[in-house]
């Protein structure tokens, strides 16, 4: 996994897939790009390597250009509304 703002490669050791396909991450990679619990990645092969990124929604791009569009609206809710 690779550290955009340092351009260089942060490691911690191997890690082993379990049973479960389960793999846990160094903790100072997370803390480094502000990952916690719960976050959404997405995960694709690239180039015979596995690549982990933040997710991004398809909203992320229009939070707080909407009058009353943040990201505490509940977008199912509203599109709901608009029905």
């Amino acid at each position: 996994m690779e550290h955009g703002k340092q351009g260089r490669a942060r490691r911690a050791g191997p890690a082993r897939i379990s049973g479960k396909n389960q793999v846990t991450l160094p903790v100072a990679v997370l803390r480094s790009l502000g990952l916690h619990a719960g976050d959404p990645v997405d995960i694709e092969e690239e180039d015979g390597r596995i690549v982990i990124r933040r997710h991004r929604s398809r909203f992320d791009d229009v939070v707080g250009t909407l009058p009353g569009f943040t990201e505490a609206v509940d977008v199912e809710a509203e599109r709901d509304a608009w029905n």
